[in-house]
């Protein structure tokens, strides 16, 4: 009996064309090379925090039932609803301050290659000290712990001595969130696909560890 030829996986082809890496001088005169987060990281990370829903109202129909209805802007008739209104929009914006300052976070531990790091970071620690500035020491013989505390010495290392101003957040975060391939709008996106499923796993807490995603006004 002759042999069936079995279906035949396509080979893999790597897209050459997509950039892996971008070199960035920061305003501190420092060369660093950024790199993506993994391609799931910011959806988890966007995952894990908790959105306000909109407030709501209702319209009782000619038959008599009782239809719910999402405010917008539009239909915003009294004091009350325009009181619960701004509480939405406040919540918003926290939430969206909350995805930026986790995604800060990610970037600068692991998406940020600076040469001659250990030495500027050993350098930076010493100032602190010597500025009387506390940093995050660990526990002796606790593996777990003296690597939290190089974890958190590394932020702050990151945000103040390589990077000094907002102008350099902002773009190093569009870089790495391009180089991901993944923008804030295909966050707002995909929270607004699933929405089920996104608010499940923001009320269990789960995620890994910005800018404005989507109008909450809308």
């Amino acid at each position: 009996m002759p042999k069936k030829d079995r279906a035949k996986m396509p080979a893999y082809k790597k897209d050459t064309s997509r950039e892996r890496s971008r070199p960035y001088t920061a305003s501190s005169g420092l060369e660093v090379i950024l790199t993506g987060l993994p391609p799931l990281a910011p959806q988890r990370i966007d995952a894990s925090i908790e959105y306000p829903s909109k407030p709501t109202y209702e319209v009782t129909t000619a038959s008599g039932d009782i239809e719910i209805y999402e405010h917008d802007k539009e239909s915003l008739t009294t004091d009350e609803d325009k009181e619960a209104w701004a509480d939405y929009l406040e919540a918003y914006s926290d939430a969206e301050t909350e995805l930026t300052e986790k995604l800060l976070y990610a970037v600068l531990l692991d998406c940020v290659e600076l040469q001659e790091f250990k030495s500027e970071f050993i350098r930076w620690k010493q100032n602190q000290k010597l500025m009387g500035i506390s940093i995050a020491e660990g526990e002796e013989d606790n593996e777990e712990s003296l690597e939290e505390a190089d974890r958190e010495n590394r932020f702050h290392f990151m945000q103040t001595e390589v990077f000094h101003d907002s102008d350099d957040i902002g773009e190093i975060l569009t870089i790495v969130m391009s180089l991901t391939g993944v923008s804030v709008e295909d966050l707002a996106e995909a929270r607004d696909s699933f929405p089920g499923e996104m608010e499940s796993e923001s009320s269990t807490g789960n995620g890994d560890t910005t800018g404005q995603s989507e109008d909450p006004s809308e």
